[in-house]
C-alpha cells in the first residue's frame, strides 16, 4: 500500500494506492478481507465509515438463523433446488451458494460464532422460514452481531489496515459500457479526513469488493440501522447492472430499539392492540378481524417462524393477515401499534386462558419448550431468555411496558448483477453481501448471512487467483479516471456550496415516506407513477439546490444517490406488476379495499382473499442506467441448477490448469 497525492482541478487529494480495497466493514466484508489475507493478498485494506455502524453488527431477532446444508444428512443439489425454487434466482449462483454453505459454517465456528452442538460434536438444526429441511441454525439473537465481532478481530489480527470515516460517494470505472473496469473509488469523510478538501480522500486498486450493505435508509419504517445508505447508486453510475431491486422483505419489528419480532416473540404469544396518536382509544385490533379465537391465535403463533410477509399466507386467515392488520391500522388509519407481553390476547373481550384455549399447535410447542406461563413475558423468558434478555440490555422491560411496532422493510432481496464468482459485470468490481442482488422472491430465512459468507470467499478466491497471475489495469490509466473522477466531484462541491442551501433532512424524509407508500406490502401501479413523478421532482429540486456548509456535503451527495435508487426500484417495481397478477413474495398486488373488509367504523372487519393468478417466478428484471442516467429495465430468463460433472480427475485438471476460475 502507497500513501501519496493526486492534484485534480488546482487541490490537493490524498490518494491510497493498493492491490484489493474492501469497502464496507460488515461481516461479508470482512470475510473478504480474512480470505484475500489467507490466499496471499497481502495488500489489502478496508475503507469504511464506521466499523459497528452496519447491519451484521446491529441486527438480529429472537434467534436470527444462519442457513447451510444440515450437516446431519442433506445434499448440495437439495438445497440449491431449495434456493432456486424461491423464484427470479439463477441455478448456478444458488449451487455455490448450497456447495460452500457449511465450510464457510465452520469458518465461523471456528472462529468462535456460537452455533451450538451437542456433547458429540453435532451440530444442531431448525426448520426456517420458506424451506421445510432443517437448514437453519443460530447462535442467538445477535448472530450476526458475533459473525461481525469474531470476523472484525480475524481481520485485525492477520493485520488489515483500516481506513474510518469515509463513505464511497463513487466508484471509478474505464473502459465502454460492455467491456468497463473497476480502478478505483472517491470517498468522502469530514473535513480533517487524511487532509483532502472537503473530506476527499481517492482510492486506486486493481480489485475492488463491494460490501457496503443495502438501502435500508430509503424506507421510513425499517428496522436497519438509522444512517444505512449502501452503495447502489454508485455502482449503478458506474456501470454496473443490478438485478430484483421489486423484491424486498419485510416483517413486524419495533421501532426503538429496532429489532425483528420473529420466532418467540410471537410463539410467546403477546397482546397486539392500537391507539389513537395521543395514546387513547385502546383497542385489540386482531379480535375484530379473525373469525374464532382459535383462528387468531393460530395465525399469531405461526407469525413466529413465518416472520416475513408473504402474499401467499394472507388467503385463509394465514399468518400474514396479522401484518396486513399491522399495516392498516399504523400505515393506512395513522394509529400507533403496540404488542405488550404483560398481558395476554383478548377475544370478545374475554382474555385467554393458558393452556386451555390454545389450538393443540401451540399448546405442543410450548408444552415441549416448558413455556405454558401465564402470561407472554413469562413464555418467553422461559421459552427464550437471550431474546427477552437483548430488549432488557437495550432499556425495555418487556414485563413492564408495551412494545411500539410496525411492518418494516427488513432486507433487499435484489442488489447488483454478480456472476458465480460474486464479479459484477464492472469487471474486477466485487458485490458481496446484501450489495450483491443473489436472492430471489423466497429466500429461506438466514439464506442472506450464508450469502454473504460465500460471496465473500469466491470474490477473495477469484482475486487471488488474478493476482497470481499478474493482472492489473495500468497506474497511468487508473489515475487519470481517478483525476477525472475527482475533478467532477471537487466541481459539484464547489457548485452546492454556491447554490441556494436545501434542507436535505426534509428532502430525504420525503423519499423516505414515498418509498413505504408506493413499494411497501401494498403495491399499486398508480402509487408508483406518481412516486417516478415525484422522484422527478425532487430531483430536479436536488439539482437546483446547495448546502448551507461543507459539514452538508456527504448528506447531500448521498440524497442524489438514494433519488437514483429510488427510481431504480420503482421503474423495476412497475415493470413487474405489470407481468404479475395478485403479488408475489413480500407485497400484494392491489390496494388495501381488495383484500380486507372495512366495516362502517372503519375498522377491517373480515378478509377478502388475494387471488395469486401470476407471479413471474422463472425470469428477473435488470436493470441499468443510461448514458443520460436513465434506468433501462429487462427481463431476463434466470438459469437453471447446472447438472455438473465431479469427476475428480477432470475437477482436478481444471484446478490446476486455472480454467474452474471461468464463469459459464
Amino acid at each position: 500500500m502507497e500513501k501519496t497525492r493526486i492534484t485534480a482541478s488546482g487541490a490537493d487529494v490524498p490518494l491510497v494506492s493498493l492491490r484489493a480495497a474492501v469497502a464496507g466493514s460488515g461481516a461479508a466484508a470482512l470475510n473478504a478481507a480474512v480470505h484475500l489475507k489467507r490466499l496471499g493478498v497481502d495488500d489489502v485494506a478496508i475503507f469504511t465509515e464506521r466499523m459497528g455502524a452496519g447491519v451484521s453488527a446491529n441486527a438480529g431477532s429472537d434467534k436470527q438463523t444462519y442457513y447451510r446444508l444440515d450437516p446431519s444428512g442433506d445434499s448440495v443439489r437439495g438445497m440449491a433446488s431449495r434456493l432456486f425454487a424461491g423464484g427470479c434466482v439463477h441455478g448456478d449462483i444458488a449451487l455455490v451458494e448450497a456447495a460452500l454453505s457449511l465450510l464457510e459454517f465452520y469458518h465461523l465456528a471456528i472462529l468462535g460464532v456460537g452455533f451450538p452442538f451437542d456433547r458429540y460434536g453435532s451440530f444442531a438444526s431448525y426448520r426456517t422460514d420458506h424451506d421445510e429441511l432443517a437448514r437453519g441454525s443460530s447462535a442467538g439473537p445477535d448472530t450476526s452481531i458475533m459473525m461481525y465481532q469474531r470476523l472484525r478481530d480475524e481481520a485485525a489480527l492477520l493485520g488489515v489496515p483500516v481506513f474510518e470515516g469515509l463513505g464511497i460517494v463513487d466508484i471509478v470505472a474505464t473502459g465502454e459500457p460492455a467491456a468497463r473496469r473497476a480502478v478505483g473509488l472517491v470517498a468522502m469523510g469530514g473535513p480533517k479526513d487524511l487532509g483532502g478538501p472537503y473530506g476527499l480522500t481517492a482510492v486506486r486498486a486493481d480489485f475492488i469488493v463491494l460490501g457496503t450493505g443495502g438501502p435500508g435508509e430509503l424506507y421510513a419504517d425499517s428496522v436497519y440501522p438509522p444512517g444505512q445508505t449502501g452503495t447502489l447508486g454508485a455502482a449503478l453510475t458506474a456501470g454496473a447492472a443490478a438485478r430484483n431491486l421489486s423484491e424486498s422483505q419485510f416483517g413486524i419489528a419495533s421501532r426503538r430499539p429496532r429489532w425483528n419480532l420473529s420466532g418467540s416473540y410471537q410463539q410467546a404469544l403477546p397482546r397486539y392492540y392500537s391507539t389513537s396518536l395521543d395514546g387513547s382509544d385502546e383497542r385489540e385490533f386482531l379480535a375484530d378481524f379473525f373469525p374464532s379465537r382459535e383462528v387468531m391465535l393460530l395465525a399469531q403463533f405461526r407469525k413466529g417462524y413465518e416472520w416475513p410477509f408473504d402474499a401467499l399466507k394472507v388467503s385463509d386467515y394465514g399468518s400474514s393477515c396479522v401484518d396486513l392488520l399491522v399495516y392498516y391500522e399504523s400505515a393506512v388509519r395513522s394509529r400507533r401499534v403496540f404488542v405488550d407481553y404483560r398481558a395476554n390476547p383478548s377475544f370478545s373481550g374475554a382474555p385467554l386462558s393458558i393452556p386451555d384455549e390454545l389450538p393443540a399447535e401451540a399448546k405442543e410447542y410450548l408444552g415441549r419448550s416448558g413455556a405454558l406461563e401465564k402470561t407472554p413475558a413469562e413464555r418467553l423468558i422461559a421459552m427464550n431468555a437471550p431474546a427477552y434478555g437483548l430488549f432488557l440490555k437495550n432499556g425495555v422491560d418487556l414485563a413492564r411496558e408495551p412494545l411500539e411496532i410496525a411492518v418494516c422493510h427488513q432486507h433487499v432481496n435484489g442488489g447488483l448483477c454478480g456472476d458465480i464468482w460474486w464479479e459484477s459485470n464492472v469487471r474486477n468490481l466485487f458485490p458481496v453481501g446484501e450489495a450483491n442482488g443473489s436472492h430471489g422472491v423466497y429466500r429461506p430465512g438466514g439464506a442472506a448471512l450464508n450469502a454473504g459468507q460465500v460471496g465473500g470467499l469466491r470474490a477473495a478466491q477469484m482475486i487471488a487467483h488474478r493476482h497470481a497471475a499478474g493482472e492489473a489495469p495500468s497506474d497511468s490509466e487508473a489515475e487519470a479516471y481517478i483525476r477525472a473522477a475527482l475533478e467532477a466531484r471537487l466541481l459539484e462541491c464547489r457548485r452546492a456550496l454556491s447554490s441556494e442551501p436545501m434542507d436535505w433532512r426534509d428532502e430525504r424524509q420525503r423519499l423516505k415516506r414515498r418509498m413505504s407508500s408506493a413499494l411497501g406490502i401494498l403495491r399499486e401501479p398508480s402509487i408508483i407513477e406518481r412516486a417516478l413523478s415525484e422522484n422527478a421532482e425532487a430531483l430536479q429540486r436536488h439539482r437546483a439546490s446547495g448546502v448551507a456548509g461543507p459539514e452538508e456535503l456527504r448528506d447531500y451527495f448521498v440524497n442524489a444517490e438514494l433519488l437514483a435508487m429510488e427510481r431504480c426500484f420503482l421503474e423495476t417495481s412497475s415493470l413487474v406488476l405489470g407481468r404479475i397478477a395478485g403479488g408475489r413474495g413480500s407485497y400484494l398486488a392491489g390496494a388495501i379495499g381488495d383484500f380486507l373488509e372495512i366495516d362502517a367504523k372503519g375498522r377491517a372487519s373480515a378478509l377478502r382473499g388475494p387471488k395469486i393468478e401470476a407471479m413471474a417466478l422463472d425470469e428477473t428484471v435488470e436493470v441499468e442506467l443510461s448514458p443520460d442516467g436513465r434506468p433501462v429495465a429487462r427481463v431476463v430468463g434466470v438459469r437453471p441448477v447446472p447438472e455438473e460433472d465431479a469427476w475428480f480427475e477432470r475437477v482436478w485438471r481444471e484446478h490446476r490448469d486455472g480454467s474452474v476460475y471461468g464463469t459459464a
